[in-house]
C-alpha cells in the first residue's frame, strides 16, 4: 500500500508540470523579426588622364572603379598620351610621325653632326652647320626615340595590360621597341604632379612592378600581356588628383642605324593599347 500511495503521489506532480508548460505556451505572443544589414564600402579608384582625342589637356577620359574580381570604366573614352615631360598632346605634335635621327659622318675636319638636339628624332628645330664632303662623308640614320606619358590617381593597387597592333605592315612591330619606367613627382608645363604619391610598387622604384627591364619588341605584345603590375595605391597622403598622381613614361626606340638615302621614304607605326585594370 504505501508503495503504491507513493506512485500515486508522484502521478499528479508529473501532470501538473506538464500543464503548467501548457499553460506558459498558450500565454507568449507569436514574434517576427525584420532583419537590416546596411553596407557600405569604398571600392577601388584608379583616375587616369593625359589628353583626349581630340588634344584637349590635361583631362580625364577614365575613371576606373573595382572590386571582387572585376573592373568598370565610368567614362566612355579614352586617354590619349602627352610627350613626356609635357602637356602636348603626342597625337597633335606627331600627326606625321617623327623623322629618324640623323648624323653626317666622316666629315672632313671636323667631328659628325646629327638632330639628336634635345630629344630624339628629326625636326624642323634641329639646327645644322654647313660641312665640308670629303670621300667618305655621308648621311645615315641613327637610333630614333618617341618619349610618351599618362598619369594614374589610385586609391588601390593595379595593374596594366598591354598589346600591340600594326597599322600597315605586321614586320614594322619587329622595328619598335618599348620600354616603361614611372615618374613619382614633377612639373610638365607649369601642373605639378606626385607631392602626395607613392610609387605604386612597394620596390619603391621607377622601374618597380614593371614586367621586363630593358626594350621589348611590340611584336612580342600582339597577344596582350601585363606590362606592370602594382601592390600598393598611388596616394600616399591626402591631395588633389594632380598631387596623387604618378606618371608612366614609354619610350618607343626604332632602332633604325644605317639606312641609307637609297632606301628611299617609308613609314612604321604601330598601335598599342594600356588596359588600367584593378585585380
Amino acid at each position: 500500500m504505501r508503495a503504491n500511495n507513493l506512485h500515486l503521489r508522484a502521478v499528479p506532480m508529473r501532470l501538473g508540470g506538464a500543464c503548467l508548460g501548457f499553460g506558459l505556451a498558450l500565454s507568449q505572443p507569436v514574434m517576427a523579426d525584420t532583419v537590416d544589414r546596411p553596407h557600405f564600402k569604398v571600392d577601388g579608384v584608379a583616375i587616369v588622364w593625359a589628353a583626349d582625342s581630340a588634344g584637349t589637356t590635361p583631362i580625364v577620359s577614365d575613371f576606373i572603379i573595382g572590386g571582387g574580381g572585376s573592373s568598370a570604366d565610368l567614362i566612355s573614352t579614352d586617354v590619349h598620351t602627352v610627350v613626356t615631360g609635357t602637356l602636348d598632346a603626342l597625337d597633335e605634335s606627331f600627326a606625321d610621325g617623327t623623322g629618324a635621327t640623323l648624323r653626317i659622318q666622316n666629315i672632313p675636319g671636323s667631328g659628325n653632326q646629327t638632330t639628336r638636339q634635345g630629344d630624339r628624332f628629326t625636326s624642323s628645330a634641329d639646327v645644322l652647320n654647313p660641312f665640308q664632303i670629303g670621300n667618305n662623308t655621308d648621311v645615315r640614320t641613327i637610333r630614333s626615340d618617341i618619349l610618351s606619358s599618362f598619369y594614374v590617381a589610385s586609391n588601390s593597387p593595379f595593374n596594366i595590360d598591354v598589346i600591340a597592333t600594326a597599322i600597315g605592315d605586321p614586320a614594322d612591330l619587329n622595328l619598335i621597341r618599348l620600354r616603361m619606367r614611372l615618374t613619382e613627382s614633377g612639373n610638365d608645363d607649369g601642373l605639378s604632379f606626385g607631392s602626395a604619391a607613392q610609387f605604386p610598387h612597394s620596390g619603391n622604384t621607377n622601374q618597380s612592378g614593371v614586367q621586363w627591364g630593358g626594350y621589348r619588341r611590340l611584336s612580342t605584345l600582339t597577344g596582350g600581356r601585363d606590362i606592370f603590375r602594382g601592390n600598393r595605391r598611388t596616394a600616399a597622403t591626402a591631395g588633389t588628383i594632380a598631387d596623387q598622381s604618378v606618371r608612366f613614361d614609354l619610350d618607343y626606340r626604332w632602332n633604325t642605324g644605317n639606312i641609307d638615302l637609297s632606301d628611299g621614304t617609308f613609314d612604321v607605326e604601330a598601335e598599342v593599347i594600356y588596359t588600367l585594370y584593378i585585380p
